[in-house]
């Protein structure tokens, strides 16, 4: 026969599990505490650099303009992070077609990015752009000084603008499509600039550029003028296969290696007065459809 528990017995195992978890609780109190006077000593007491970043990517994939902003403050602070965030405002410019391609938020994005590419008060060295099928609207590098840069794939919507653009890094544009006019008058390329396969569909500004290295718009397309004046290529210059739909103007080139035309089309005026060419050059297969103009 089992005997009936005594109430005092019930009442002191009750008793024992109460205590034991008021102390499981103090002591993961305890070591809370712990953990977060640990963390104010090592960060001053605000916020881990971490949870910012966190923070400031989460409102800017959201399209708040406090994390565009809060991306910026990281960057004027924490120069290590700057490329960073570079490649983080440059993946949105990737995306976020739904938002509109002439939306305030796209256009504030390029905006940040381009006030710290340009030398001035606010300006980060040495940036790599790495725009590889971001969509761009009305961009505009003109008088930016950047490391490498990639526009493998882009769309420019409106004018591209990179005049006087300086470029320490190799520069690929491969495969991009300018929706209007393209204006890389007096750009500075450091090393080699690639732009095979790219639609221009308005006119090709390309005036008093210089390419210290190989240049290649291989198989480009090219609709309305192409004003290439006073260019200069230190490499090699692969226009093979390239259509000019409009007027070619090649006056005062300096091509200091080969240069290649073959296959291409000229089916505008052609001007190439006074061009140089240091080494070789190639016209195999060229059709022209107008005069050309020495």
């Amino acid at each position: 026969m089992i005997g009936v528990m005594p109430t005092w017995v019930m009442w002191l195992a009750v008793a024992l599990v109460v205590a034991a978890v008021v102390v499981r609780h103090h002591r993961r109190s305890q070591a809370d505490t712990l953990l977060d006077e640990h963390a104010r000593r090592r960060t001053g007491g605000g916020p881990t650099p971490v949870s910012v970043w966190r923070e400031a990517n989460r409102r800017f994939r959201a399209g708040e303009r406090e994390g565009l902003l809060l991306l910026a403050e990281i960057g004027r602070t924490l120069p290590r992070r700057r490329q960073d965030v570079v490649d983080t405002w440059l993946a949105a410019l990737r995306g976020g077609v739904s938002r509109g391609l002439d939306s305030p938020w796209r256009t504030a994005v390029q905006r940040e990015l381009v006030a710290h590419l340009r030398p001035g008060d606010d300006y980060w060295p040495g940036m790599d752009v790495h725009a590889a099928g971001a969509i761009l609207v009305d961009f505009d590098l003109s008088g930016c000084r950047v490391g490498a840069v990639d526009f493998t794939g882009a769309v420019f919507v409106g004018d591209a603008r990179f005049a006087a653009m300086t470029v320490t890094g190799e520069a690929r544009f491969d495969g991009a499509r300018f929706l209007r006019h393209a204006v890389f008058t007096d750009a500075l390329f450091a090393r080699s600039a690639s732009l095979a396969l790219v639609v221009f569909t308005g006119n090709l500004a390309f005036a008093g550029v210089q390419v210290a290295r190989e240049a290649r718009l291989r198989a480009s397309k090219i609709s309305g003028r192409a004003d290439l004046r006073r260019a200069e290529f230190g490499g090699s210059a692969d226009f093979a296969e390239v259509f000019f739909g409009g007027r070619a103007l090649f006056g005062e080139v300096v091509f200091h290696q080969d240069a290649v035309f073959s296959r291409s089309w000229f089916r505008g005026w052609t001007d190439v007065n006074s061009a140089l060419i240091g080494e070789a050059a190639e016209f195999g297969g060229v059709r022209f459809g107008h005069r050309v103009l020495h």
